[in-house]
């Protein structure tokens, strides 16, 4: 018994006469699993850059460690581009994230105000022009580096007559994507048939390609809902959603269990893609579809490992739903309904009764609950009719550095 407490004692000795314990002693490995916990990408590279054995630990891990990093977390929202009825496009700044908005307006780009977006992916902005001697341009740019290139669209017989309809960003063909490497999936109208193309940018030059042509009229034409892992989920008016495969480059339909009868009502629906947060720190994003059609709402989420969509939550009739809601009138129904906006677990709904006035709502996508969207915040959404979200893209490789 005697030479056991001796033997505590001589350990909590040596404990006590070490030298006091700092991050420098921490293990690679969990090193690693604290750089992870970082949601923004901001943080990560400041990190990086704290000294070489922190710079190490990220590089180290190559794209898979940033692609695991990117998958825990959502991309710091810098803010939103206002797609309005009235030209020109806002870009709007987020309040979480104070950034000098003057970068994002694109104002390097000659006449701008002639311009509108088209879509954003992975720090890119697409804008077309709808009207004018430059209505067959497309601009493909990076507010970041404040570089733009522009393209006119294919000059091929079989489009004659036809016109242009969705067009998309996609990454490049070796899977990443930068203002030199990037693909734009168009699509033109003819009748009944559809021509799409693809152009491809890269290093060596950039061109179009003629991919297919089919009878299908609804083949590319809809709307960006929204993408889920990096694949376009577009939204169709007549009730389905599509998703584009990213090595094919075809669209198929998305299984969503619709529980509204649009046989009763005659308006077509429409479709916006939502992420949040996930459970926990460690758990990946958490992405939600909105389905409106009418007067009626249904939101679908995504079943991570099954890549299932349940419905988890429906509003019948939003007229009844904003009823009791403090500073918003009776109506007896909706007439023009629809989610211009979806941020981070925040989607931004705008109902119409008539030619009167529109009201905004918030929908919170954790509890699923409806607020008036404040006054101060309704004139940023004045006459926008959608959003494009800008996210910082998560960084896709960082350098070791050099030994001493």
């Amino acid at each position: 018994m005697e030479q056991e407490r001796r033997r505590q004692r001589r350990r909590i000795t040596a404990v006590a006469e070490e030298e006091p314990r700092s991050v420098h002693d921490v293990p690679d490995e969990l090193l690693r699993l604290i750089l992870l916990l970082l949601d923004s990408p901001i943080w990560l590279v400041r990190a990086a850059c704290a000294c070489r054995r922190w710079r190490r630990a990220v590089a180290d891990g190559g794209r898979a460690f940033l692609r695991l990093a990117g998958s825990f977390h959502l991309p710091a929202v810098v803010g939103h581009y206002h797609v309005r009825s009235c030209r020109p496009f806002a870009f709007v700044s987020s309040p979480a994230l104070p950034i000098n908005g003057g970068r994002f307006s694109l104002d390097f780009i000659p006449a701008i105000k002639d311009w509108m977006v088209a879509d954003y992916h992975g720090g890119l902005v697409l804008l077309r022009k709808l009207g004018g001697s430059l209505a067959n341009l497309i601009i493909v740019c990076d507010p970041l580096t404040r570089r733009y290139q522009g393209t006119r669209h294919p000059s091929e017989k079989q489009l004659d007559q036809a016109y242009a309809a969705g067009a998309f960003l996609l990454d490049g063909e070796d899977g990443g994507i930068s203002i030199s490497n990037f693909r734009v999936l168009h699509c033109f109208h003819q009748g009944l048939r559809a021509s799409v193309f693809v152009f491809v940018s890269t290093a060596d030059g950039a061109g179009w390609r003629f991919l297919r042509q089919s009878t299908d009229a609804g083949d590319c034409c809809g709307h960006v809902a929204g993408r889920v892992d990096g694949s376009i989920y577009l939204g169709l008016a007549t009730g389905k959603v599509k998703i584009l495969d990213k090595s094919s480059l075809e669209f198929s339909d998305v299984d969503l269990p619709i529980r509204i009868d649009r046989s009763k009502l005659p308006s077509g629906s429409a479709f916006t893609v939502v992420h949040g947060a996930g459970p926990n720190p460690t758990s990946p994003p958490t992405t939600w579809i909105i389905h409106v059609h009418g007067d009626a709402l249904e939101f679908f989420r995504l079943v991570r490992g099954g890549g299932a969509w349940v419905l988890e939550h429906s509003i019948p009739q939003l007229s009844e739903a904003t009823r009791g809601l403090p500073g918003c009138h009776k109506v007896l129904k909706w007439r023009a309904v629809d989610v211009i906006a979806g941020g981070t677990g925040i989607a931004v709904v705008s109902a119409r009764a008539g030619y009167k006035r529109g009201w905004l709502f918030s929908v919170d996508m954790g509890t699923k609950e409806l607020q008036v969207v404040p006054e101060d915040r309704i004139k940023a959404y004045h006459r926008t009719t959608r959003t494009f979200t800008y996210m910082l893209p998560w960084p896709r490789s960082v350098l070791a550095c050099l030994p001493p």
